[in-house]
């Protein structure tokens, strides 16, 4: 019960920078009962006095005021574990960009209560010891507008749309109603899912284009249907290039690139067999999205197309522009 109590006060205390005013109606509320307001102050002396509790009163007011001085450092009943205060860490180091703002500043408290408690545990290195690197060529993050950032977030957290001016990558910058969905990440650019107006088609938005947002008393309506990971794994970020675009890719391989996806399938209904001049023939189901031609361009001729015949001639045609472009 004790610890029950102390765990519901960190969390109460946790909601204000200040416990202060009506004390004995503060721990009737935490209490769920009646609480004599002297046998609160007695206990509330003992506990100042004893220095194991940061709290303190104030002497000009009568009955006494007690309070929980800002800049206090964080307590925690029962005790953060080393545990609790690795993945507080691996929070901190991956998952920030996630996170609305607001919760990253109440987590500021977390996050310096677990350096001190990794400090002593043979768990302190682990965050130095994991990262995690983009698959692509490594590219600077974009810069995003503060001030559009916390519209946005806030946004997302209150269910409300916001308007905007958005810069499109053809087109000076035009003013938006923005109905968001969600964020999403791929590598260091942000995307924001949203619809604008009261259409029903999904945008994706990076969040670097927008600039001067203004937060709408206006609630946001979510599509029939929509669902992040469908949306995702319909491949819409891979920027498919037709609205049907399943496709049955066949290509000739270099022995490297069999070894590699021989480890890392294209798709669960994949087949290798070997030719006759030491390549590979490979089939697969796949999407003809944009990224998958630049990851056929960037294996260069370690790779050749054979079907569809389309996308073989699409290459065979850049192959072209590049002998002409290096003079060949």
């Amino acid at each position: 019960m004790k610890l029950d109590v102390m765990t519901d006060f960190n969390s109460k205390k946790s909601l204000t920078s200040w416990v202060r005013g009506n004390i004995g109606g503060f721990f009737t509320s935490l209490l769920g009962y009646e609480v004599d307001i002297r046998t609160v102050q007695r206990d509330l002396n003992k506990l100042s006095s004893s220095g194991l509790f940061p709290f303190t009163s104030s002497d000009e007011t009568k009955p006494l005021c007690w309070f929980w001085p800002k800049q206090t450092a964080r307590m925690q009943f029962p005790l953060m574990s080393a545990d609790e205060a690795l993945a507080f860490k691996l929070v901190e180091q991956f998952l920030i960009p996630l996170l609305p703002l607001s919760v990253r500043a109440h987590l500021a408290d977390y996050f310096a209560l677990a350096d001190g408690t990794l400090k002593h545990s043979p768990l302190a290195h682990w965050p130095d010891k994991v990262r995690t690197i983009p698959a692509n060529q490594t590219l600077l993050p974009p810069q995003i507008d503060v001030e559009v950032l916390k519209v946005v977030y806030e946004a997302l957290l209150k269910n409300r749309r916001f308007s905007a001016g958005y810069l499109r990558r053809d087109e000076a910058a035009k003013q938006y109603e923005v109905n968001p969905l969600g964020l999403m990440f791929r590598g260091n650019v942000a995307y924001l899912l949203a619809t604008l107006w009261d259409y029903q088609d999904v945008k994706q938005l990076a969040l670097h284009r927008f600039e001067q947002a203004i937060l709408l008393d206006k609630a946001v309506t979510v599509p029939v249907d929509y669902d992040p990971d469908v949306y995702i794994a319909s491949g819409e970020f891979d920027y498919p290039t037709a609205p049907d675009a399943d496709i049955q890719l066949v290509v000739k391989i270099s022995p490297w690139v069999r070894k590699h996806l021989s480890e890392t399938q294209l798709s669960a209904d994949q087949r290798i067999t070997a030719l006759e001049d030491d390549y590979f023939r490979l089939q697969a189901s796949v999407k003809d999205t944009l990224q998958l031609r630049w990851w056929l361009q960037g294996l260069g001729a370690d790779i050749e197309v054979l079907e569809p015949d389309s996308l073989r001639q699409m290459f065979a045609e850049t192959v072209r522009l590049l002998g002409k472009i290096y003079g060949m």
